[in-house]
């Protein structure tokens, strides 16, 4: 009915709950791009910031769902 399907464990969501998510509706929006800058040196140190400013787009939130307080029993 639904095609194939792929389960994932995720041990950080809660375990009563099912999200079911539709990878190529789901992106990461880069704000602001990899940037390397070179920092002040301290001794022999070489120190160097990394700069990026992204967030997770969604494409389309109604290709997303979620199945909540299912039973384990």
């Amino acid at each position: 009915m639904f095609g194939e399907l792929q389960v994932f464990p995720n041990r950080f969501q809660n375990a009563a709950d099912a999200l079911v998510l539709q990878k190529d509706m789901w992106a990461v929006a880069y704000l602001r791009q990899f940037q390397l800058h070179d920092l002040a040196k301290t001794g022999d140190s070489e120190r160097r910031q990394l700069l990026v400013e992204y967030a997770l787009e969604a494409r389309n939130e109604k290709a997303s769902g979620a199945v909540l307080d299912l039973t384990t029993s």
